[in-house]
C-alpha cells in the first residue's frame, strides 16, 4: 500500500478510537515554522477617503519557505473583503504585497522569543511611520 493509498482511506473507525494510517508512514515530513508580513489597503468610494493600511505577522506551518510563501498568499486573500460602512460608503479590503516570509529560528516560543525583526537603513523613513490610535481605526 503506497502513502497515497493511506491518503484515501483516512481513518479507520474501531470503536471508542480511531487510527490514522498516515500517522504510520515512515516518511513523515517535519513543519516548520514560519512567520509572514503581509499588507492590506483598504479604499473606498468615498470622495474624502484616505487609504488605509494594515500591516499583519501571520504565523504559519509548511515543509518549505515556498509551501509558506503559497500559505501566506492564501491567508491575505483570505482577508480580503468589501462592505458597507456606517455612511453608507464601500469599503473594499484588498492583499497589497507579502513584505517577506521567512522561517523562525527558534520556536520555542518562550517569553521573550522573537518571532520577527528586520533590518533598514533609513531610520527618517521609519520614524517617520505613525500607528493610528483606536479611535482613528
Amino acid at each position: 500500500m503506497s502513502g497515497n493509498d493511506f491518503d484515501s482511506i483516512g481513518s479507520i473507525n474501531i470503536g471508542p478510537g480511531t487510527i490514522d494510517p498516515r500517522e504510520f508512514q515512515a516518511d513523515a515530513v517535519e513543519l516548520d515554522y514560519y512567520v509572514a508580513v503581509l499588507v492590506l489597503e483598504a479604499t473606498s468610494d468615498a470622495a474624502d477617503h484616505e487609504p488605509l493600511y494594515e500591516e499583519s505577522f501571520v504565523l504559519l506551518k509548511a515543509e518549505s519557505e515556498e509551501e509558506a510563501k503559497e500559505k501566506a498568499t492564501e491567508h491575505g486573500k483570505q482577508q480580503e473583503t468589501s462592505y458597507q460602512n456606517e455612511n453608507h460608503e464601500l469599503i473594499t479590503w484588498k492583499l497589497k504585497q507579502i513584505i517577506e516570509v521567512k522561517p523562525l529560528e527558534d520556536a520555542t516560543f518562550d517569553d521573550g522569543t522573537e518571532l520577527y525583526g528586520r533590518f533598514f537603513r533609513n531610520y527618517q523613513a521609519y520614524s517617520s511611520f505613525e500607528p493610528l490610535t483606536e479611535e482613528e481605526a
